[in-house]
């Protein structure tokens, strides 16, 4: 019995820290506002409780997959769960299945981000899956092991941090090129004898099929009116 207790409350210890993991990996996208999460979190809840059979076994492949190829130390716990807590599992699920999703959009994007994310999400599943042991019973291994991971965890947060610094830089090369051919070309266009309100107007006399005019229109001439007094 005592086994059983331990069992499950290292269950839902280890089905916490993927809740964990999984919100920590999301958190850092940097193409989500503030708003978009709280939006996605009302979601998700809605999600859960209402999810048809489709779209659990698509989350439910894609959890399983991400386990297998990159999580091996999940399988196991997403077995037991799946067997003795199911509702900790679906939630389980949801979560992996998010981060997979997103390390699939990542890899579409930048072979390098992909692996910085990978890295980023291992970590942080070692730290917590270490975390959660602790959590049920003190191990002086698991303490040991688990200093480790939280160095590993550093220096991938580290390296995401360093990615994210070199991609703004290059955007900003990028955007200060573009502002140095737009100032170019109006100082090219300002210059240009050419681009004069009346080239332009002529210009656009031939375009609409009208003969341009050859010289400016003439004043008329005004009446000078003498007074008597000037005669």
């Amino acid at each position: 019995m005592m086994a059983k207790l331990l069992r499950n409350a290292l269950l839902s210890a280890i089905c916490f820290c993927i809740l964990l993991t999984a919100q920590a990996s999301l958190h850092g996208d940097d193409s989500r506002s503030d708003s978009n999460s709280k939006r996605d979190a009302k979601d998700q809840k809605s999600t859960q409780q209402a999810k048809s059979r489709t779209l659990n076994i698509e989350n439910e492949n894609l959890a399983q997959e991400l386990a297998r190829e990159h999580l091996p130390q999940l399988t196991s716990v997403l077995k037991q769960l799946k067997t003795d807590q199911r509702r900790q599992y679906e939630r389980a699920v949801w979560d992996l299945a998010r981060s997979a999703k997103k390390l699939h959009f990542a890899q579409k994007r930048d072979e390098q981000l992909f692996k910085v994310e990978l890295e980023l999400l291992k970590a942080e599943t070692a730290a917590n899956l270490l975390a959660a042991r602790l959590t049920v019973r003190d191990n002086p291994n698991d303490r040991s092991t688990l200093r480790d991971a939280v160095a590993r965890l550093r220096t991938a947060k580290q390296t995401k941090m360093r990615y994210e610094i070199d991609m703004y830089q290059k955007r900003l090369e990028r955007d200060q090129a573009l502002l140095a051919a737009a100032e170019q070309s109006l100082s090219d266009f300002e210059e240009n004898t050419k681009n004069t309100v009346i080239d332009s107007y002529q210009a656009m006399l031939r375009k609409a099929g009208r003969k341009p005019e050859t010289s400016t229109p003439k004043k008329k001439r005004q009446k000078t009116v003498t007074t008597s007094s000037e005669r």
